[in-house]
């Protein structure tokens, strides 16, 4: 058979598991939560595929590829095991090579069948033929779960099983003293009677990291509903795209962090099919606690803005940002959750070198960091190719740099809007949906940087769209005395949070042909006391200055100099928790808050503090670090 165009459906639903049935229809299947995989089953492009999140297609023989690994010949070869077809000649099997073999037995031992696996990548399976020798052709031989008798006698115990998709990472769980199987051909190829053997079992399912992957653990969960007595589907966190629980253990996982990340997952229940997300009554407490990349500011995987006119900083600020997470340092003292951060510059590449070498100048950044520049704008808004190609290249960053990444930044809306209109809800809701597609698909938070209007008071420019969007939406304005100042206009799951204030420090990077200076600048945190103009008063708040009367106080009756490495050697200085004891002793916080709430007043404040430069901190102590104050 030399055209298998007839084939694809059947070897798409064999490789791919179930497909979107919200966007599929008669000619095509779609697959992935988004249908990023079209597959042609009819009409005068059937039998052929297209990956749009990736960006290659082809036909059957390439989708077995694609998903399988190998090349043509070891495709064609499965498509003969597969679906029966005129076996391989010889001379197009030479090259392969055994590396491993792995026996499925029955439950007095007996083996029924085994699956080879050669390299290149390919697997088949044989049984013994009776002679001593083995039989290629399997159909008809019996299907049971891998090591069975090993696997009804740990049920026998009573014992946790685990169900994985291939045969390596079974045997990989064992040497690690815990019970697993699987089942010949991997994803999608479960059988639903293996469900008897698993009932009153405690069972974990751990599907790999893909479509696929997901699909193939909802059809072992459903076969063990109403067997089985505790069902849970473990998802392995930071795994890499298509990885497994062996990837997992090699970057470190161990059998104690496998069973604590069990006893916290919850108990599998079916989903049912609907069109739209939802959460039941109950299951609120279910969903992991708020996490945050910046704390009480920007939360993990969330959606933000950073707006302003032309000059005042907006770019610096971002970018200042994105360097803290890298490199994992506090952002104007707010706690910074560390991670990969790749930066979209579609308004030129050369400005923003400069001021990423300035910040490492100054800031004593580390030579390298996961940190990636993109010097291009990408398209969000004409059709998904601008998106499919970031989230894949995202994909790949986090890869090579070998930590998730936390962070995107698209500097900014206007050169990531293509032929859209700013103007027009419509047009920003595109872009939005897109910039929501990056978040689910890549786990980061994204950051917008955009336009302030004409109009300062009306805030961005162009629809108010993306202000009802994002979770976090920060102003930027530069006043004449050369003060900027950051002003949360939004924080959909934090508090009121105060203004952040910093001028833009010059930093000298080298001389250029004609001897002049080649400079840039960097975000250097200004005290809280300077305001837009310099007749502007103190804005300490009643919380802060509470704080330091109380640190006053606290220095007076206990303070000692040489008590950290970090503070001067003439400047005194306390433990925090006298400080925190005095503090609240003085009100820091009402005198009926609970002690969470006082302890976090007094955390905000030390923080604030500890921004504006009038604290210094040394791991428990704390000194003033302005004496005046």
């Amino acid at each position: 058979m030399s055209d298998f165009a007839d084939l694809m459906k059947d070897v798409a639903l064999a490789l791919c598991g179930k497909p979107n049935e919200r966007l599929s229809k008669a000619t095509e299947l779609r697959f992935g939560n988004n249908g990023s995989l079209s597959v042609k089953i009819d009409g005068p492009e059937k039998g052929t595929f297209y990956d749009h999140e990736e960006g290659n297609g082809g036909g059957v023989l390439d989708l077995i590829v694609k998903k399988r690994g190998g090349d043509k010949r070891t495709a064609r070869d499965w498509l003969d095991r597969t679906f029966g077809l005129d076996p391989l000649p010889p001379k197009m099997a030479t090259n392969r090579r055994e590396v491993a073999h792995y026996a499925y037995v029955d439950e007095a031992g007996e083996v029924l069948s085994e699956v080879v696996r050669f390299e290149p990548k390919d697997f088949r399976q044989r049984r013994p033929d009776g002679k001593g020798g083995w039989d290629w052709k399997v159909k008809g031989v019996r299907q049971v779960p891998y090591r069975l008798p090993e696997l009804l006698e740990a049920l026998d115990a009573g014992r946790t099983v685990f169900v994985v998709e291939g045969e390596k990472d079974v045997d990989r769980l064992k040497a690690l003293g815990i019970v697993a199987t699987c089942n010949v051909g991997g994803a999608g190829k479960w059988k639903p009677e293996f469900g008897d053997f698993f009932r009153h079992a405690s069972v974990v399912i751990i599907p790999d990291n893909d479509d696929a992957g997901h699909a193939h653990a909802d059809d072992v969960a459903r076969s063990l509903e109403g067997k089985a007595d505790d069902v849970r589907v473990l998802d392995l966190p930071d795994l890499p795209r298509k990885g497994d629980v062996s990837d997992w253990l090699n970057a470190g996982g161990t059998a104690e962090a496998l069973h604590r990340l069990v006893d916290i997952t919850p108990r599998w229940r079916q989903v049912i099919k609907t069109r739209l997300p939802f959460v039941m009554y109950g299951d609120e407490d279910n969903a992991p606690p708020l996490s945050w990349l910046v704390k009480g500011a920007l939360v993990n995987n969330g959606l933000s803005s950073i707006f302003g006119g032309p000059g005042t900083s907006k770019t610096f600020l971002a970018l200042d940002l994105a360097l803290c997470v890298a490199h994992g340092r506090d952002w104007f003292g707010r706690r910074v959750t560390k991670g990969a951060v790749v930066y979209v510059t579609g308004e030129g590449s050369s400005g923003l070198r400069q001021r990423t070498k300035a910040w490492r100048q100054e800031n004593g950044g580390e030579p390298r960091v996961p940190f990636v520049m993109v010097p291009t704008s990408v398209n969000l808004f004409d059709d998904d190719t601008g998106a499919d190609a970031l989230i894949s290249d995202v994909a790949a960053h986090a890869q090579t740099l070998e930590t998730p990444v936390r962070l995107i930044v698209l500097d900014t809306l206007s050169r990531m809007i293509g032929s859209g209109d700013e103007d027009k809800a419509r047009d920003i809701n595109v872009v939005v949906q897109r910039a929501e597609r990056l978040q689910r698909e890549t786990g980061a938070h994204v950051l917008i940087v955009h336009h302030s209007g004409k109009d300062r008071d009306r805030g961005m420019r162009g629809s108010n769209a993306l202000l009802g969007a994002v979770d976090a939406a920060v102003e930027v304005v530069k006043h004449e005395s050369g003060l900027c100042e950051a002003r949360f206009a939004k924080v959909k799951d934090g508090g009121d949070l105060e203004t952040l204030r910093y001028r833009l420090s010059k930093s000298v990077l080298g001389v250029d042909e004609d001897g002049e200076d080649i400079t840039s600048c960097v975000v250097c945190p200004a005290d809280a006391n300077e305001g837009a103009t310099k007749e502007s008063g103190p804005r300490l708040t009643d919380v802060q200055i509470i704080g330091l009367r109380a640190l006053h106080e606290a220095m007076a009756e206990a303070g000692q100099a040489g008590g950290t490495t970090r503070a001067p050697a003439d400047v005194p200085s306390v433990a925090v928790e006298t400080w925190r004891a005095r503090a609240y002793a003085l009100g820091i916080s009402d005198s009926e808050a609970t002690s969470s709430a006082r302890r976090k007043a007094f955390q905000r404040m030390l923080e604030r503090l500890q921004v504006l430069g009038i604290i210094g901190i040394d791991g428990e102590q704390v000194w003033l670090a302005k004496r005046n104050v």
